[in-house]
């Protein structure tokens, strides 16, 4: 009895951390570039893990959590500086200790004229360097390959990178990527730089709704068991009593 207690509270831990991922992806709904998790369990049912490991129990729980990297719907909002990426790849920006990766592109200029995140790490060059525009009294135009011109005139060359298993990228906050030596950037040539655009988040409101209901749902049926465990208990513990 105390094995299927376990179990039931392991699966409704398990669905609270998914309620709490379904939340999250949800809550950025809007933010431009997110990139929703999606979640995958396991079940120590059998062999050596359950019998070692679990010590008979059937404990379920969160496998893997993976950030789905599909395309998210393109934008027009017509502002100069907002760029969407149509394809595979990422920005590449400087962090305070180390470069990140992003799909964000709503870009803005410093006071310096650096080109900027919102949160202000300066975005980088094909050559790793933070690109910097002068003349910005002139029109600034991107063409699809990322080449940056003010006033007709070419500045500088957005770097758009992929890798080889974007899986093993790690999101810190929402929207900024790191990676490792392990899994090195590779220039990408066929993803198209789109002026004037913005990718917005990739979450779908409404499969998230069917998937939190769903999830609620099991939930609650995890809840029950631990409840018909726990008025087992009381009458096994009333039966003891009889004397």
């Amino acid at each position: 009895m105390v094995s299927g207690k376990y179990s039931a509270l392991s699966g409704a831990v398990a669905r609270e951390q998914a309620m709490s991922n379904i939340a999250n992806n949800m809550a950025n709904l809007s933010t431009v570039g997110f990139k929703k998790d999606t979640l995958s369990f396991e079940s120590m049912l059998n062999g050596a893990r359950q019998i070692q490991g679990t010590k008979g129990i059937n404990y379920n729980r969160i496998n893997t959590i993976t950030t789905d990297f599909s395309q998210g719907p393109l934008k027009v909002t017509e502002n100069l500086l907002d760029l969407a990426l149509d394809g595979k790849g990422f920005f590449k920006v400087n962090g305070p200790d180390e470069v990140y990766y992003t799909r964000q592109g709503d870009f803005k200029l410093d006071a310096e004229g650096t080109l900027t995140t919102q949160s202000g790490h300066a975005v980088l060059g094909t050559g790793g360097q933070p690109i910097t525009l002068t003349g910005l009294t002139e029109p600034i135009s991107v063409d699809d390959n990322g080449n940056i011109s003010v006033g007709g005139f070419p500045q500088a060359q957005l770097g758009i990178f992929d890798f080889a298993d974007p899986s093993k990228l790690k999101k810190v906050g929402s929207t900024l990527f790191q990676t490792d030596q392990d899994n090195p950037e590779i220039a990408t040539e066929d993803t198209r730089i789109i002026q004037g655009s913005l990718e917005v988040s990739n979450v779908n409101m409404m499969e998230e709704m069917v998937l939190m209901i769903n999830t609620n749902r099991k939930h609650e049926a995890y809840h029950k068991v631990l409840k018909s465990y726990s008025k087992l208990s009381d009458k096994l513990s009333e039966l003891g009593g009889v004397s």
